[in-house]
């Protein structure tokens, strides 16, 4: 059976899903397309594959999936089910920004102020936490990944035949977004055999990967297998480490917008656009009527009350060649609590680090590396 459908690099795109590669339109049989790794578009373009990534899947959980449920769809399944926990997810965020800075427009002058300031620190407590929460899993990611050449995120685009449904009938392959290592269990190895990105060889990927642990490939004569192990081992200790820092450096986050200096915080961008317009007439433009530089000082002054440190005073004691310890102001129970949450989110970075990237295996010698491995090296084999 064939089906009129666009082909590109092996895979193909149903309607409303993001395009990697080359298309081409021809009639193909759908058994030519199979799941494809995204290495090359992850190497080559990071951010915007992400972005589109990120995008598709966004787009999806708020239309596409609500609408095959309420339709009883038969090809509705449960990958869709989890993408759609994101919609509560921003759109309770969205109500805990909103709460106070909405509410505010019809209270008085000084409930607005009241509120403004609570809600100021709410709507940055809420930015706060979904980036760092985020941004901070890369402190471990990133090293994993140059040092080891192990990417926990690795996509791959997943094929997905679905079932004939009224309208449908000529557009029963759909496009899913998943990660190579999602399933600690069962990991896609088969996707990184025979990749050319990685090399000519079968197990080029495994190879590569060995030579970043300090193994000789040369030496090896079954790398996948012996790697696999490692790289399971690898992936265990990056995702759990990244979980447990990525929540205390949320946590931080929140204790930095929870700060003084964010209540008087002007976000209006066209008032802001106003003063620097007026201040440019009078040639007395400040620093502060631009909003990055505001930013920044206000992020700087709130996170030294956060931990109880004024890095003004550090800054000018070191300038004046005087003890920096001049700077550490006496912490209050809350700055103290500050510091401890600061140092644990810290503290797990570093030792996530450490772990992740340390074979602990390997200086054990070769009676744990032929444990690790299906095929015992010292025998002969014979192959029946």
């Amino acid at each position: 059976m064939f089906y009129k459908i666009g082909v590109q690099n092996n895979t193909i795109r149903g309607n409303n899903q993001v395009s990697f590669g080359k298309k081409e339109s021809d009639k193909k049989s759908v058994c030519e397309n199979h799941d494809r790794l995204l290495v090359e578009e992850m190497d080559k373009h990071p951010i915007s594959t992400s972005l589109k990534i990120n995008a598709e899947k966004l787009t999806n959980a708020f239309v596409k999936y609500p609408i095959k449920g309420f339709k009883g769809s038969k090809n509705a399944n449960f990958y869709q089910f989890l993408q759609m926990g994101t919609v509560p997810y921003l759109l309770g965020s969205a109500a805990m920004m909103a709460v106070f800075n909405l509410a505010r427009i019809g209270f008085n002058t000084p409930n607005a102020k009241s509120a403004a300031k609570l809600g100021n620190k709410m709507a940055l407590g809420v930015a706060f936490y979904g980036i760092m929460k985020n941004l901070s899993k890369k402190f471990i990611e990133l090293p994993v990944k140059h040092v080891r050449g192990i990417d926990v995120n690795m996509p791959y685009d997943k094929i997905v035949y679905e079932l004939p449904e009224k309208g449908n009938e000529n557009n029963l392959v759909q496009h899913e977004n998943h990660k190579a290592f999602e399933s600690v269990d069962f990991p896609r190895w088969d996707l990184f055999y025979n990749n050319e990105y990685f090399g000519d060889e079968r197990n080029s990927y495994y190879k590569k990967v060995s030579e970043k642990f300090g193994y000789d490939p040369g030496e090896i004569d079954h790398s996948d297998q012996k790697m696999k192990s490692v790289i399971k081992e690898t992936v265990v200790k990056t995702k759990l480490f990244t979980t447990l820092s990525s929540y205390f450096w949320a946590a931080s986050a929140v204790g930095v917008a929870m700060q003084e200096p964010w209540e008087k915080m002007l976000f209006n961008p066209i008032q802001r656009l106003r003063n620097l317009k007026d201040h440019a007439k009078i040639k007395k433009v400040m620093p502060d009527d631009f909003f990055i530089i505001d930013f920044a000082k206000k992020l700087g002054k709130s996170f030294g009350e956060f931990i109880g440190v004024d890095f003004g005073k550090i800054v000018k004691n070191l300038k004046n060649h005087e003890k920096i310890t001049k700077g550490l102001e006496k912490a209050t129970k809350t700055q103290v609590a500050g510091r401890v949450l600061f140092g644990a989110a810290l503290g797990l970075t570093v030792l996530g680090n450490f772990f992740a990237l340390n074979d602990f295996s390997k200086d054990k010698g070769s009676k744990t590396q032929a444990s690790t491995s299906l095929i015992d090296d010292s025998r002969e084999k014979v192959v029946c």
